[in-house]
Parts: C-alpha cells; structure tokens; sequence
C-alpha cells in the first residue's frame, strides 16, 4: 500500500479573505444515498494561529467576518501543481466556534443545501400546487427551488405531470427532495455552488477512479453494518385518477301520496311532486383573457292540478283535472364565477321564481270575483334574488348585498289591501327586502359581524296598523316604500363570527386514489429457502393519471406511476445487494475527481490476484491538510469487471477504431470531429478524456470498463392475460322444434420464473345444444371450432392484459 501523500498547495477563502496561512485541516463528508432525494455536505474547519497573520480569529471580536452563510471556497493543487477547486470546495459558513485556551477557531460548514433547507412556507400555496390543472415535475421543483433561494440549477428534470393537488410539507427543498426520490433522482451542490440534478443509475460501470490495491489504496476493506439483502423489493403507493365530470345533467325525482289530500273520496298512490333539474355549465370571454363562468341549475315543479291551482277558481274550470300533473314553478339559479386565474371565486348568484298565476291571484278573486278578466292560468316571473359578494386581496369575503324583487301583488297581498280602488292588477317588480351584510377583522383572533335590512313598511312590524290614504296609487307607494327593518352586530374570538368561505367555481374533475404497487425480484447463486423477509418502501408523489368521462375500469399497469415504482424497486434492491458486499476504500485525491465528482461516480478497483471490481462510491469523505489531501467512501458493489482499460499510454483513434497500448476497446464510437466515445467517456486524440464537460489528462484514473459480472439476477415479470368468449344464437319464435347453440371460450395463460421465463397456456372449450325441455352437453377442443365460429366471436370477446398482482377484481367484475 503506497499512497502519494505529499504536500500539496491549498487556498482557503472566506468571504473573499485569504485564510490559508491559518488552515490546519478541513475535513467533511457527503450523505449517504437515501430516500431523501438529496445529497448534502457538512464538514468542519479547523484554523489557528499563524505568523504575519493579523486578523483576529476570535469572532467575538471580528463577528462580521464570521457571519452565517459566508461563502467557504478551497482550492487544492493537482499533479502538475495548478490550483483547482476541491470537489467539495465552494460551501458556506453555519457556526462558528473559538477556543481561547488553544486559540483555534473550528468552523462548522456546509453546502447550500444544507444552509438552506431551514425555510420553510409562510404561505401553503406557494408550495403546493393546488388545481387539478397540469404541472411538469420541473415547473414544481424549479418553483420551490426559487422560494428556497436557488436559481442556478442543472441537470435533466424529470417530466412527470401531476394533475391533482400535492400536498407538500416540510421544507422547500424537502419536498424537492421527495419530487426527485419519486423519480428516481438525486439532488446536489457541485463546486461551482450549481443545484444538479442526476439520475441515480446504481447499475452504472463507467469508473472515474481507478486504484490497484497495494499500489495506490489507502485501505481496502469490506464494508460493515450493511443491511441484509432480500430476494423481493416491493414499492407501494397512491396514484391519483383524475375522472372526468359531466357538469350538464338532467335529474327527476318523484315523490308519491295519497290523492286524498285533495280529494277525500280518493284513495290509492299518485304523484304528488315531480321534479326535474337541469344542470349546466358555460363559460364566457370577457376581455382579453378573462373567462367568466356561469353555472347555471333549472328546477320544473309539477304538481297535480289542484294542489297548485286554489280552490276558489276550480269553478271556473269545466271539469278541472285536479289529479293531473301540471307544471306550478320554475326556478332558475344563475352563478356567476370569476375567471380560474384569478380564484374562481364566486362574484354573484341570480334566482329567478316563475309561478303559477292563480296562486297570487287567489286573495284578489276572492275580495273582487269580477276584478280578474282573462286567463288567471299560467307561469309569471314573480320573484329575483340577486346575492352580490366582494372579497378583499387574500381572498376573504368583505360584504353580501343580497336585494330581493317580488311583484306588487305579493307584496300587498295579507296586508288588508282595499282591491276595489284598483284599476288594474299591480304586476310590476318593487324591492322587497335589501339586506347587507359586513365581515370586519378586529384583530388576529377576533372577527365582527354586523347586518341592517330594509322591508316595505307594510311587510315590517307594525305595518299593518299604520293609517294609509285612501288613494290606491298613494297607498301602494307608502305600502312599498322601503324602511328600515332590523340591525345586528356581532363579535367572537372563537371563530364563530369568521366569514364563510368563497364558493368556488365547479370542476368537472374528481379525484380517485388508486393503490398500485410494483416487486422487483432478486436472484443469487444461493440457493434454498433461507432468504430474508421482503422489503416494502412506499413513494409518495407519483404521476396522476387523466380517466375520459365514458371510460369507468381503470388500467393501470402500463402507466408513468408504474414505470416510477419499477425505478425505485429496483434501485433499492440493487442497493441493498451492493452495500451488502460492499467495500470501504480510500486514497489520494486524482485529478479525475477535481473536475468529474458527482454523487455515485464509478471506482474501479484492481485487487491483488489481478480481479477487477467496480464500485460506485457513496457517503464520501475528505480530507485536506499541509500534508496530504485525501478521499474514502463507502463502496456500492456492482459487479466484477473484466478486462478493464486504463486510458493512459499509447492512444490512437483511426477512422473506426479506439486503440489503448494496443488493445481495441469495444463499442467505442468514433465521431466526425474524430474523438472516440465510450460510454459517457470522450477520449480526444491526443489522449485527453472529457466527463461530464471536463477534461481529464491521460493518467490512467479513468478507466473503460470491460464486461461486468453482476451479482445476482434480476426477474422481469411479464404480464399474463386471460379471455373469456361468449356468442348467442336464438329463435325469437317457434315454428318447429328450436334449438338454441351457445359456445363458450376459455383462455388461461402464467408463467414459471427462476432466471429464466417458461410460458404455459392452458384452452378449455364446450358446447351445448338443447330446446326448452332437455338439454345435450359435449365436450370439444380449441381444433374443432370451424372458421365460421371464430369469425362470429370476433365482435364479442373483449381483451385486456393486465398484471395479476396489480387489478382490482371486485370492481371490474
């Protein structure tokens, strides 16, 4: 074991001062690989006292140069002696800490991840998003993103869209985390202080550090406390159906009774009261962008006859049918809702009542029979309710002004009116009562509540008494004169004053919860029933699924949500695997890693008898002092490596070929600009490599993985299927003896898995023949269906795959 631990040049900067004089050492480490989503840094500074260096350490005497959140950035010097930023390098301050005895400062310092996931919403809806309308995983991560204070951000987003309500907590960049471990991703803090983001590929071969053990190693040795792996990884969760409403409706109800109720010598059930209800929904443009909703529900009342139409003018009608259903009230409920972008608040509701004529008329015919002329049948709009709601800036509702419009007669009607000074009958609209109401927030806790209305005199009390002039014309004006009514105010600091909530405009959207789940199967060369129990994860924000109004049987085992859990199972399976024969390594910082570190960057390691093993590194730690600069990690084990090709030494790219020290590297692609591709590795021809963006030298710590041997094998399941056929053939009629023929159809395929797939197939056939008193059975198979048969069961049968473990029986059956 010989590492290189010379001297190397550092620079330490905080806040844009020169502190490498006084480093003593830096030491920090990455997190491990979790269901967080996120890969954070913490480590510590150590400084003291150095000569010629004149700024305090101390920082209760120099508090402005050690402020929470200055940036920390450490260079380290490659072989050649360059300065370059350490992979670790740009972090920021979180505490410090001074001993006076040993008159060191320690820092304790972070990436910005970590510095800060301290924030948290004020306001819930500016992490969630609240509609059912669409949004792109990427618009909702870089929307928190922005509320935690990133904007410099990378890598490839994931595209899944949630088309339901997410309810996030915790942090902003918590619930970033939870969006990228649902889709299989990890975010980090590069060197450069970049938010990236990388898809976690834990089967990955492709090394950015190569060591040979003996040579170049710190240590090299298995990796302790691991958990145990298990032969099925399962990984449940929620995905949310988005079913499609049809907001326009036709509703009727019926209610039965006694006729007796209008005619006592009747008995026996009728309809007593038939409702119909239309629902419907339209949207209007108003301006440039506005769309304006209007729900609009139609309410037909029917009745029999005379239980709408009053008995003082069933003499007027030649055998009045009073049994017969007869159509007594419409009501129509206008609602009218602002635009979705700005709330979908509702801004007013319109009533309208259209009666039956005779029922207002009834006190009229009975003071003057020869007052009414015409027909006393028929629907009248008698009565407009216009309700009127304003809501200050959060939403919150400020006032109702609810103004209510009957006709005349209604008014006047059981207010002792004197008929006979009247010309003609007063069918014209007057306010008949105006009420206002008021919401005031006192203070955080406290909300008051305070209403006045305005009534007709004659409909307020006392009205009655008053002595009104003898004129009609006069009467009816001091009659329906508004005056005030009644006032109230309120007040509570227990919520029960708090206003009502906006109604909000419908949607034509419901949401379902559909439990799926996916089990990723892991084989070994062990064999025997001796393996550990199943692991279950559960993944919260899968994508939603959008259902068409007509379609009522969800599918569900071809979709993004299960493509989602198929990631994770496997993912955490082979990370169980890895760790569970993983190896602890460590040794010199290589100039590969000073420009290509990113979380799970692939170690291959050459051990003694010449095996090679690749690793992907988790849970890094760093070291730097005056005296060496070094990293360990925890190897994740993916697999034994043959033939592994360091790039170093003679390189030579022809036309079609990749040679290193005369061996030709496989499935390497030569480009126009004639560099050599392998993998997500760019060799030039002068030897260089490029990952990630960064140019490498030829120092052979890249290296091109040859075959790898994984461990263990993984099963795919494959989806089984089963259908069912059924065809009819009848006689409606009978003219001689008939027969009716039914032939039905069975298939049942499954499968055996055990690394490797055996499909079996099962066919079951019958037909019967009979007439209407015996019945003949026999017995027959798949080959005996004539052509005609199939062709006549074509339109019939209907076909679905499925995942067995995944459907819901009860409810497609």
């Amino acid at each position: 074991m010989t590492v290189n631990q010379s001297a190397r040049n550092v620079r330490l900067l905080i806040g844009g001062a020169d502190y490498t004089p006084c480093l003593i050492s830096f030491q920090g480490s990455d997190s491990h690989l979790d269901q967080s989503g996120l890969i954070t840094f913490t480590g510590q500074i150590l400084l003291g006292k150095a000569l010629g260096f004149n700024q305090p350490l101390d920082d209760r005497k120099s508090p402005s140069s050690f402020c929470r959140g200055k940036t920390v950035t450490l260079d380290i010097a490659d072989t050649s002696g360059s300065l370059r930023r350490h992979p670790r390098g740009t972090l920021r301050l979180l505490t410090p800490k001074y001993d006076s005895e040993k008159q060191q400062l320690t820092l304790e310092v972070g990436d910005l991840i970590t510095l800060l996931n301290f924030k948290e919403p004020t306001d819930p809806d500016k992490a969630d998003n609240k509609t059912s309308v669409s949004q792109s995983a990427t618009s909702v991560i870089t929307k928190l993103l922005d509320e935690a204070g990133i904007d410099n951000f990378s890598g490839t987003l994931p595209d899944t869209l949630y088309n339901y309500p997410l309810n996030l907590s915790g942090s902003y960049l918590q619930s970033v985390g939870k969006l990228l471990y649902a889709n299989n991703r990890v975010g980090w803090i590069d060197n450069q202080e970049r938010f990236r983001i990388s898809t976690v590929n834990v089967k990955s071969t492709q090394s950015l550090v190569s060591l040979v053990v003996g040579k170049n190693e710190l240590w090299y040795r298995r990796l302790s406390g691991a958990e145990s792996p298990c032969e099925k990884v399962k990984c449940v969760g929620t995905q949310m159906v988005t079913r499609e409403i049809e907001l326009d409706s036709i509703i009727t109800t019926e209610q039965y009774g006694s006729p007796a109720i209008i005619d006592p010598e009747f008995s026996g059930l009728i309809i007593i009261n038939k409702t119909t209800e239309t629902q419907k929904w339209d949207e209007h443009v108003r301006g440039a962008s506005r769309r304006e909703g209007i729900f609009t529900i139609k309410s037909e009342v029917e009745k029999p006859w005379g239980l709408i139409v009053p008995r003082v003018f069933w003499d007027k009608v030649n055998s009045p049918p009073i049994f017969r259903l007869y159509l007594g009230e419409i009501r129509t409920e206008e609602s009218i809702f602002e635009d979705a972008e700005s709330g979908g608040k509702l801004v007013q509701k319109i009533t309208t009542f259209n009666t039956e004529k005779s029922q207002y008329l009834a006190e009229i015919e009975e003071a003057r029979p020869d007052f009414i002329i015409g027909s006393f049948l028929g629907l009248f709009q008698t009565k407009i309710i216009t309700e009127t709601f304003t809501y200050n800036p959060k939403e919150v509702l400020l006032n109702k002004v609810t103004e209510t419009k009957e006709i005349a007669v209604i008014v006047l009607n059981g207010g002792d009116e004197n008929w006979d000074d009247w010309l003609e009958i007063p069918e014209f609209l007057v306010t008949s009562e105006y009420k206002y109401e008021e919401w005031k927030e006192i203070d955080k806790y406290t909300w008051q509540y305070e209403n006045y209305t305005l009534k007709p005199l004659i409909k307020t009390e006392g009205g009655t008494t008053v002595e009104y002039p003898d004129d009609a014309e006069t009467r009816s004006k001091q009659k329906l004169g508004l005056v005030y009514d009644s006032a109230e105010k309120r007040r509570s600091n227990s919520g029960q004053e708090t206003p009502p909530a906006a109604e909000r405009r419908p949607t034509n959207t419901r949401i379902e919860e559909n439990p799926i789940e996916y089990t990723a199967r892991f084989e070994d060369p062990c064999s025997g029933n001796f393996k550990q129990r199943e692991r279950t994860y559960n993944v919260e924000f899968l994508a939603g699924i959008q259902i068409p109004y007509a379609q009522f049987v969800i599918s569900s085992g071809d979709s993004r949500a299960n493509d989602q859990l198929k990631a994770i199972a496997q993912r955490e399976g082979r990370l169980l695997r890895g760790r569970w024969q993983g190896q602890e390594m460590a040794g010199a910082i290589p100039n590969s890693l000073l420009g290509g570190y990113e979380p799970l960057f692939g170690v291959n390691v050459t051990e003694y008898d010449g095996t090679g093993q690749n690793y992907l590194a988790d849970g890094c730690s760093w070291v730097v002092t005056a005296q060496k600069a070094l990293w360990s990690c925890d190897g994740i084990w993916v697999g034994q490596s043959q033939s592994a090709i360091p790039v170093r030494g003679s390189i030579v790219i022809t036309a079609t070929t990749l040679t290193i020290n005369g061996a030709i590297v496989p499935d390497a692609v030569i480009t126009s600009d004639g560099n050599a591709v392998v993998g997500n590795v760019t060799i030039t021809p002068d030897g260089n490599t490029i990952i990630n963006g960064v140019t490498l030298p030829p120092d052979g710590s890249v290296v091109i993985p040859g075959a790898v041997t994984l461990p263990y094998t993984e099963i795919e399941p494959i989806p089984g299927g089963m259908a069912l056929g059924v065809e009819f053939t009848s006689y409606p009629y009978l003219l001689t003896t008939t027969y009716a023929q039914i032939e039905l159809g069975m298939g049942i395929g499954t499968q055996w898995s055990s690394g490797f797939v055996l499909p079996c197939g099962l066919g079951q056939g019958v037909q019967f023949t009979g007439d209407f008193i015996s019945a003949t059975w026999e017995d027959f198979t798949w080959d005996g269906i004539d052509e005609s048969a199939w062709n006549a069961m074509q339109s019939s049968p209907t076909w679905e795959s499925a995942v067995w473990e995944g459907d819901d029986w009860d409810r497609i059956l």
